[in-house]
Protein backbone atom coordinates (compact mmCIF):
# COMPACT_ATOMS: atom_id res chain seq x y z
CA UNK A 1 0.00 0.00 0.00
CA UNK A 2 2.63 2.02 1.22
CA UNK A 3 4.67 1.42 -2.22
CA UNK A 4 1.53 1.75 -4.37
CA UNK A 5 1.22 5.94 -2.97
CA UNK A 6 4.64 6.35 -3.19
CA UNK A 7 4.76 5.38 -6.88
CA UNK A 8 1.66 7.31 -7.40
CA UNK A 9 3.29 10.64 -5.47
CA UNK A 10 6.40 9.98 -7.97
CA UNK A 11 4.04 9.52 -11.22
CA UNK A 12 2.62 12.90 -10.10
CA UNK A 13 5.34 14.82 -9.63
CA UNK A 14 6.80 13.74 -13.53
CA UNK A 15 3.75 14.02 -14.33
CA UNK A 16 3.84 18.02 -13.51
CA UNK A 17 7.57 18.38 -14.51
CA UNK A 18 6.16 17.39 -17.86
CA UNK A 19 4.18 20.64 -17.72
CA UNK A 20 7.44 22.78 -18.03
CA UNK A 21 7.97 22.06 -22.06
CA UNK A 22 8.66 23.21 -25.44
CA UNK A 23 7.09 22.92 -28.39
CA UNK A 24 8.78 21.58 -31.50
CA UNK A 25 8.03 20.44 -35.22
CA UNK A 26 4.70 20.17 -34.64
CA UNK A 27 1.57 20.97 -32.52
CA UNK A 28 0.96 18.95 -29.51
CA UNK A 29 4.67 18.00 -29.83
CA UNK A 30 6.69 19.00 -26.63
CA UNK A 31 9.82 18.34 -24.80
CA UNK A 32 9.79 18.40 -21.30
CA UNK A 33 11.35 18.33 -18.06
CA UNK A 34 9.96 15.21 -16.80
CA UNK A 35 12.32 12.87 -19.47
CA UNK A 36 15.28 14.48 -17.64
CA UNK A 37 13.82 13.69 -14.25
CA UNK A 38 12.66 10.42 -14.31
CA UNK A 39 15.65 8.39 -15.53
CA UNK A 40 17.44 9.76 -12.24
CA UNK A 41 14.67 9.09 -9.87
CA UNK A 42 14.69 5.13 -11.82
CA UNK A 43 18.08 5.20 -11.45
CA UNK A 44 18.32 6.13 -7.75
CA UNK A 45 15.22 3.69 -6.62
CA UNK A 46 15.68 0.34 -8.18
CA UNK A 47 13.01 -0.99 -6.04
CA UNK A 48 10.79 0.97 -8.52
CA UNK A 49 9.79 -0.73 -11.41
CA UNK A 50 9.52 1.37 -14.58
CA UNK A 51 6.86 0.05 -16.23
CA UNK A 52 4.91 0.82 -13.13
CA UNK A 53 5.94 4.30 -12.71
CA UNK A 54 5.83 5.10 -16.83
CA UNK A 55 2.15 3.31 -16.88
CA UNK A 56 0.76 5.44 -13.96
CA UNK A 57 2.40 9.12 -15.27
CA UNK A 58 0.94 7.87 -18.95
CA UNK A 59 -2.57 8.02 -17.13
CA UNK A 60 -1.89 11.40 -14.95
CA UNK A 61 0.03 13.27 -17.34
CA UNK A 62 -1.65 13.15 -20.54
CA UNK A 63 -5.37 13.68 -18.30
CA UNK A 64 -3.65 16.94 -16.42
CA UNK A 65 -2.61 18.14 -19.76
CA UNK A 66 -5.03 17.62 -21.57
CA UNK A 67 -7.94 18.38 -19.39
CA UNK A 68 -5.52 22.29 -19.63
CA UNK A 69 -5.55 21.83 -23.46
CA UNK A 70 -9.47 21.36 -23.20
CA UNK A 71 -9.65 24.32 -20.98
CA UNK A 72 -8.04 26.49 -23.66
CA UNK A 73 -10.33 25.45 -26.46
CA UNK A 74 -8.00 23.16 -27.94
CA UNK A 75 -10.03 20.98 -30.68
CA UNK A 76 -11.15 17.68 -28.69
CA UNK A 77 -9.51 15.52 -31.82
CA UNK A 78 -6.24 17.69 -31.51
CA UNK A 79 -6.55 16.93 -27.15
CA UNK A 80 -7.18 13.32 -27.78
CA UNK A 81 -4.12 13.16 -30.27
CA UNK A 82 -2.18 14.47 -27.78
CA UNK A 83 -3.47 12.58 -24.75
CA UNK A 84 -2.34 9.23 -27.10
CA UNK A 85 0.98 10.79 -27.99
CA UNK A 86 1.81 11.22 -24.69
CA UNK A 87 0.47 7.90 -22.96
CA UNK A 88 2.79 5.70 -25.99
CA UNK A 89 5.82 8.35 -25.22
CA UNK A 90 6.12 6.99 -21.37
CA UNK A 91 4.66 3.30 -22.54
CA UNK A 92 7.72 3.12 -24.75
CA UNK A 93 9.79 5.21 -22.07
CA UNK A 94 8.99 2.59 -19.25
CA UNK A 95 9.48 -0.78 -21.59
CA UNK A 96 12.84 0.09 -23.09
CA UNK A 97 14.64 1.17 -19.74
CA UNK A 98 13.25 -1.74 -18.00
CA UNK A 99 14.61 -3.53 -20.77
CA UNK A 100 17.75 -2.04 -21.36
CA UNK A 101 18.74 -1.05 -17.64
CA UNK A 102 16.53 -2.10 -15.04
CA UNK A 103 16.44 -5.95 -15.46
CA UNK A 104 19.72 -5.66 -15.61
CA UNK A 105 21.92 -7.49 -12.71
CA UNK A 106 25.67 -5.03 -13.04
CA UNK A 107 24.07 -2.19 -14.46
CA UNK A 108 26.77 0.60 -14.73
CA UNK A 109 26.51 4.24 -15.05
CA UNK A 110 27.57 3.58 -19.29
CA UNK A 111 24.76 1.34 -19.42
CA UNK A 112 22.37 3.73 -17.53
CA UNK A 113 23.90 6.26 -20.11
CA UNK A 114 23.20 4.52 -23.54
CA UNK A 115 19.59 3.17 -21.86
CA UNK A 116 18.34 6.85 -21.30
CA UNK A 117 19.81 7.88 -24.81
CA UNK A 118 17.97 4.82 -26.89
CA UNK A 119 14.69 5.39 -24.29
CA UNK A 120 14.64 8.79 -24.75
CA UNK A 121 15.64 8.93 -28.52
CA UNK A 122 12.72 5.78 -29.29
CA UNK A 123 9.90 7.22 -27.27
CA UNK A 124 10.16 10.80 -28.98
CA UNK A 125 9.91 8.89 -32.06
CA UNK A 126 6.56 7.60 -31.26
CA UNK A 127 5.53 10.46 -29.89
CA UNK A 128 5.90 12.48 -32.71
CA UNK A 129 4.91 9.95 -35.47
CA UNK A 130 1.62 9.22 -33.99
CA UNK A 131 1.23 13.35 -34.05
CA UNK A 132 2.44 13.11 -37.88
CA UNK A 133 0.29 10.40 -38.65
CA UNK A 134 3.60 8.36 -39.94
CA UNK A 135 4.00 10.35 -42.73
CA UNK A 136 6.43 13.71 -43.41
CA UNK A 137 9.44 12.34 -41.68
CA UNK A 138 12.44 13.81 -42.69
CA UNK A 139 16.46 13.28 -41.11
CA UNK A 140 16.99 16.66 -39.66
CA UNK A 141 13.60 15.47 -37.15
CA UNK A 142 15.47 12.34 -36.34
CA UNK A 143 19.13 14.19 -36.15
CA UNK A 144 17.09 16.42 -33.63
CA UNK A 145 15.61 13.94 -31.38
CA UNK A 146 18.88 12.23 -31.60
CA UNK A 147 20.32 15.20 -30.29
CA UNK A 148 17.50 15.76 -27.57
CA UNK A 149 18.07 12.33 -26.52
CA UNK A 150 21.98 12.52 -25.70
CA UNK A 151 21.66 15.73 -24.38
CA UNK A 152 19.34 15.06 -21.86
CA UNK A 153 20.90 11.48 -21.03
CA UNK A 154 24.23 13.82 -20.53
CA UNK A 155 22.31 15.79 -18.25
CA UNK A 156 20.78 12.70 -16.13
CA UNK A 157 23.93 11.22 -15.83
CA UNK A 158 26.15 14.67 -14.55
CA UNK A 159 22.83 14.78 -12.43
CA UNK A 160 23.60 11.58 -10.88
CA UNK A 161 27.76 12.27 -10.74
CA UNK A 162 26.80 15.37 -8.75
CA UNK A 163 24.06 14.01 -6.34
CA UNK A 164 26.44 10.74 -5.77
CA UNK A 165 29.66 13.09 -4.92
CA UNK A 166 27.45 15.20 -2.69
CA UNK A 167 26.33 12.05 -1.16
CA UNK A 168 29.67 10.41 -0.53
CA UNK A 169 30.58 14.08 0.70
CA UNK A 170 28.13 14.02 3.39
CA UNK A 171 29.03 10.87 4.56
CA UNK A 172 32.14 11.09 4.56
CA UNK A 173 31.92 14.54 6.62
CA UNK A 174 29.59 12.24 8.75
CA UNK A 175 32.27 9.98 9.16
CA UNK A 176 35.30 12.25 10.40
CA UNK A 177 32.76 13.55 12.54
CA UNK A 178 32.21 10.65 14.20
CA UNK A 179 35.81 10.03 14.29
CA UNK A 180 36.52 12.88 15.69
CA UNK A 181 33.84 12.70 18.77
CA UNK A 182 35.81 8.78 18.72
CA UNK A 183 38.78 10.16 19.31
CA UNK A 184 38.11 12.51 22.04
CA UNK A 185 35.65 10.29 23.71
CA UNK A 186 39.16 7.56 24.05
CA UNK A 187 41.67 10.06 24.93
CA UNK A 188 39.09 10.94 28.06
CA UNK A 189 38.47 7.13 28.96
CA UNK A 190 42.25 6.03 28.18
CA UNK A 191 43.67 9.26 30.70
CA UNK A 192 40.90 8.05 33.59
CA UNK A 193 42.26 4.70 33.10
CA UNK A 194 45.64 5.31 33.59
CA UNK A 195 44.90 7.39 36.31
CA UNK A 196 42.66 4.45 38.13
CA UNK A 197 45.49 2.22 37.58
CA UNK A 198 47.77 4.41 39.42
CA UNK A 199 44.87 4.92 42.22
CA UNK A 200 44.85 1.40 42.35
CA UNK A 201 48.40 1.05 43.58
CA UNK A 202 47.33 3.73 46.62
CA UNK A 203 44.48 0.94 47.55
CA UNK A 204 47.10 -1.58 47.61
CA UNK A 205 49.32 0.82 49.93
CA UNK A 206 46.09 1.29 52.49
CA UNK A 207 45.63 -2.18 52.41
CA UNK A 208 48.61 -3.61 53.45
CA UNK A 209 49.10 -0.79 56.04
CA UNK A 210 45.41 -2.10 57.44
CA UNK A 211 46.76 -5.57 57.64
CA UNK A 212 49.83 -5.28 59.08
CA UNK A 213 48.17 -2.92 61.62
CA UNK A 214 46.43 -6.18 62.33
CA UNK A 215 49.47 -7.89 62.61
CA UNK A 216 51.05 -5.57 65.49
CA UNK A 217 48.20 -5.36 67.05
CA UNK A 218 47.97 -9.38 67.44
CA UNK A 219 50.98 -9.26 69.38
CA UNK A 220 50.01 -6.70 71.94
CA UNK A 221 48.04 -6.09 74.83
CA UNK A 222 45.42 -4.72 72.42
CA UNK A 223 42.15 -5.96 72.76
CA UNK A 224 40.42 -8.50 70.40
CA UNK A 225 37.24 -5.89 69.46
CA UNK A 226 40.20 -3.47 67.89
CA UNK A 227 42.59 -6.56 66.53
CA UNK A 228 39.53 -7.53 64.61
CA UNK A 229 38.40 -4.03 63.23
CA UNK A 230 41.80 -3.51 61.87
CA UNK A 231 41.61 -6.99 60.23
CA UNK A 232 37.54 -6.08 58.60
CA UNK A 233 39.12 -2.22 57.42
CA UNK A 234 42.09 -4.69 55.42
CA UNK A 235 39.48 -6.94 54.44
CA UNK A 236 37.14 -3.81 53.41
CA UNK A 237 39.82 -1.93 51.38
CA UNK A 238 40.68 -5.31 49.49
CA UNK A 239 36.85 -6.10 48.55
CA UNK A 240 36.61 -2.54 47.47
CA UNK A 241 40.31 -2.98 45.51
CA UNK A 242 38.52 -6.32 43.57
CA UNK A 243 35.68 -3.79 42.72
CA UNK A 244 37.98 -1.43 41.48
CA UNK A 245 40.13 -3.78 39.50
CA UNK A 246 36.55 -5.07 38.01
CA UNK A 247 35.89 -1.39 36.63
CA UNK A 248 39.09 -1.10 35.28
CA UNK A 249 38.95 -4.42 33.48
CA UNK A 250 35.71 -3.76 32.06
CA UNK A 251 37.15 -0.63 30.46
CA UNK A 252 39.85 -1.80 29.07
CA UNK A 253 37.95 -4.61 27.38
CA UNK A 254 36.49 -1.90 25.30
CA UNK A 255 39.69 -1.46 23.80
CA UNK A 256 42.01 -4.59 22.77
CA UNK A 257 44.49 -2.79 22.47
CA UNK A 258 44.71 -3.35 18.42
CA UNK A 259 45.07 0.90 17.66
CA UNK A 260 47.52 1.67 20.43
CA UNK A 261 50.86 1.18 18.12
CA UNK A 262 48.57 3.63 16.02
CA UNK A 263 50.55 6.90 15.39
CA UNK A 264 48.47 10.15 14.64
CA UNK A 265 50.34 13.14 13.07
CA UNK A 266 50.18 16.39 15.51
CA UNK A 267 48.30 18.32 12.27
CA UNK A 268 45.67 15.50 12.87
CA UNK A 269 45.27 15.42 16.42
CA UNK A 270 45.09 19.29 15.34
CA UNK A 271 42.19 18.64 13.10
CA UNK A 272 40.32 16.99 16.10
CA UNK A 273 40.96 19.34 19.10
CA UNK A 274 40.25 22.43 16.75
CA UNK A 275 36.77 21.91 15.90
CA UNK A 276 36.26 20.89 19.12
CA UNK A 277 37.21 24.04 21.57
CA UNK A 278 35.86 26.68 18.52
CA UNK A 279 32.35 25.03 18.48
CA UNK A 280 32.71 25.28 22.84
CA UNK A 281 33.25 28.74 22.53
CA UNK A 282 30.91 29.35 19.82
CA UNK A 283 28.10 27.28 21.79
CA UNK A 284 28.78 29.72 25.06
CA UNK A 285 28.65 32.72 23.32
CA UNK A 286 32.93 33.45 24.29
CA UNK A 287 34.46 36.09 22.62
CA UNK A 288 38.01 34.26 22.53
CA UNK A 289 40.16 33.59 19.67
CA UNK A 290 42.13 30.10 19.41
CA UNK A 291 45.12 29.67 17.67
CA UNK A 292 46.43 26.32 16.76
CA UNK A 293 50.17 26.87 15.03
CA UNK A 294 52.49 23.79 14.15
CA UNK A 295 55.72 24.95 13.12
CA UNK A 296 56.87 21.58 12.85
CA UNK A 297 55.55 18.28 11.86
CA UNK A 298 55.70 15.02 13.53
CA UNK A 299 53.92 11.56 14.57
CA UNK A 300 52.87 11.06 18.20
CA UNK A 301 52.69 7.24 19.43
CA UNK A 302 50.34 7.88 22.16
CA UNK A 303 48.37 9.93 20.91
CA UNK A 304 44.83 9.91 23.02
CA UNK A 305 47.03 10.99 26.29
CA UNK A 306 48.26 13.52 24.18
CA UNK A 307 44.54 14.60 23.12
CA UNK A 308 43.77 14.81 26.84
CA UNK A 309 46.27 16.78 28.25
CA UNK A 310 45.77 19.61 25.47
CA UNK A 311 42.16 19.80 26.21
CA UNK A 312 42.93 19.86 29.36
CA UNK A 313 45.16 22.81 29.36
CA UNK A 314 42.98 24.67 26.83
CA UNK A 315 39.71 24.58 28.72
CA UNK A 316 41.70 25.54 32.23
CA UNK A 317 42.97 28.66 29.94
CA UNK A 318 38.92 29.46 29.39
CA UNK A 319 38.25 29.36 32.84
CA UNK A 320 41.02 31.67 33.35
CA UNK A 321 39.27 34.08 31.12
CA UNK A 322 35.76 33.89 32.48
CA UNK A 323 34.14 37.46 32.61
CA UNK A 324 36.84 38.81 30.19
CA UNK A 325 35.68 40.71 27.19
CA UNK A 326 38.01 39.29 25.20
CA UNK A 327 40.98 36.70 25.25
CA UNK A 328 42.84 34.82 22.91
CA UNK A 329 44.24 30.88 23.59
CA UNK A 330 47.50 30.26 21.14
CA UNK A 331 48.91 26.88 20.57
CA UNK A 332 52.26 26.61 19.43
CA UNK A 333 54.20 23.30 18.27
CA UNK A 334 57.47 22.84 17.68
CA UNK A 335 60.62 20.33 17.30
CA UNK A 336 64.48 21.65 17.82
CA UNK A 337 67.54 19.91 18.80
CA UNK A 338 65.79 16.35 19.07
CA UNK A 339 62.68 17.45 21.48
CA UNK A 340 59.11 18.49 20.66
CA UNK A 341 58.10 21.48 22.60
CA UNK A 342 54.05 22.37 23.01
CA UNK A 343 53.09 25.40 24.72
CA UNK A 344 49.58 26.64 25.74
CA UNK A 345 49.15 30.14 26.32
CA UNK A 346 46.50 33.03 27.12
CA UNK A 347 45.79 35.65 28.07
CA UNK A 348 43.50 34.88 31.23
CA UNK A 349 43.21 35.86 34.98
CA UNK A 350 46.92 34.68 35.64
CA UNK A 351 48.50 32.82 38.69
CA UNK A 352 49.96 34.41 41.65
CA UNK A 353 53.36 33.81 42.33
CA UNK A 354 52.74 31.60 45.66
CA UNK A 355 50.34 29.92 43.86
CA UNK A 356 52.60 28.51 41.22
CA UNK A 357 54.44 26.16 43.33
CA UNK A 358 51.20 23.90 44.22
CA UNK A 359 49.17 23.73 40.90
CA UNK A 360 49.87 20.88 39.76
CA UNK A 361 49.61 19.30 43.69
CA UNK A 362 46.59 16.79 44.00
CA UNK A 363 43.56 18.11 44.95
CA UNK A 364 44.76 22.35 44.70
CA UNK A 365 42.68 24.35 43.22
CA UNK A 366 41.69 28.28 43.64
CA UNK A 367 38.61 27.51 41.85
CA UNK A 368 35.15 27.38 43.73
CA UNK A 369 31.64 28.13 43.22
CA UNK A 370 30.07 31.44 44.45
CA UNK A 371 26.90 29.68 45.08
CA UNK A 372 27.52 26.81 46.84
CA UNK A 373 31.44 27.53 47.96
CA UNK A 374 32.59 24.06 46.73
CA UNK A 375 35.76 23.63 45.82
CA UNK A 376 36.32 21.99 42.74
CA UNK A 377 38.46 18.89 43.17
CA UNK A 378 41.68 20.03 41.55
CA UNK A 379 42.39 16.84 39.68
CA UNK A 380 43.06 18.71 36.01
CA UNK A 381 46.98 20.28 36.30
CA UNK A 382 47.82 16.93 38.61
CA UNK A 383 46.85 14.84 36.02
CA UNK A 384 48.43 16.78 33.21
CA UNK A 385 51.43 16.74 34.76
CA UNK A 386 51.38 12.81 35.63
CA UNK A 387 50.14 11.85 31.91
CA UNK A 388 53.60 13.80 30.58
CA UNK A 389 55.86 12.59 33.00
CA UNK A 390 54.73 9.22 33.57
CA UNK A 391 53.55 8.61 29.45
CA UNK A 392 55.96 10.05 28.12
CA UNK A 393 58.69 10.82 30.02
CA UNK A 394 58.76 14.44 29.46
CA UNK A 395 58.70 17.85 31.58
CA UNK A 396 56.12 20.48 32.46
CA UNK A 397 56.80 24.38 32.81
CA UNK A 398 55.19 26.98 34.04
CA UNK A 399 54.79 31.03 33.63
CA UNK A 400 52.06 33.21 35.05
CA UNK A 401 51.83 36.72 35.50
CA UNK A 402 48.71 37.59 37.33
CA UNK A 403 46.23 39.56 35.81
CA UNK A 404 48.27 39.26 32.49
CA UNK A 405 47.57 35.75 31.24
CA UNK A 406 49.73 31.61 32.08
CA UNK A 407 51.99 30.48 29.13
CA UNK A 408 52.60 26.24 30.14
CA UNK A 409 55.26 24.59 28.28
CA UNK A 410 55.58 20.81 27.35
CA UNK A 411 58.95 19.34 26.10
CA UNK A 412 59.47 15.89 25.65
CA UNK A 413 61.61 13.81 23.52
CA UNK A 414 60.94 13.54 20.12
CA UNK A 415 62.15 9.46 20.15
CA UNK A 416 60.34 9.16 23.29
CA UNK A 417 57.05 11.17 21.21
CA UNK A 418 56.76 8.96 18.36
CA UNK A 419 57.31 6.03 20.36
CA UNK A 420 60.40 4.94 19.17
CA UNK A 421 62.01 4.24 22.59
CA UNK A 422 59.51 1.70 23.12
Amino acid sequence: MKKAKTTFLVATCIALASQVSINLYTPGFTITLAALLLPVFLYFNREFNPIEITFITGIVSPVYRGLIMYISDVAISDVAATVLSDVLFYVTYGSLFYLLFWQRYHASLTSFFVATMISDFLSNVVEISVLMHFQNYHYEIFQTLAIIGFSRATIAVCIVLFYSYYKSLLSANEHEERYRRLVLITSKIKSEIYFMNKNNADIETVMKKAYNLYKELSGSQYNESLRNNSLEVAKDVHEIKKDYLSVIRGLEEMFDGSYDDTKMSIADIAAIIIPDVKEYIRRNRLNISFDFKIESHFNVHKHYYLVSVLRNLIFNSIESMEGQSRGYIRITVKKEDGSCSISVEDNGSGISQENLEYIFNMGFSTKFNLETGDICRGIGLYHVKDIVEGVFSGKIAVDSVLGKGTKFTITIDAEELDGRNE
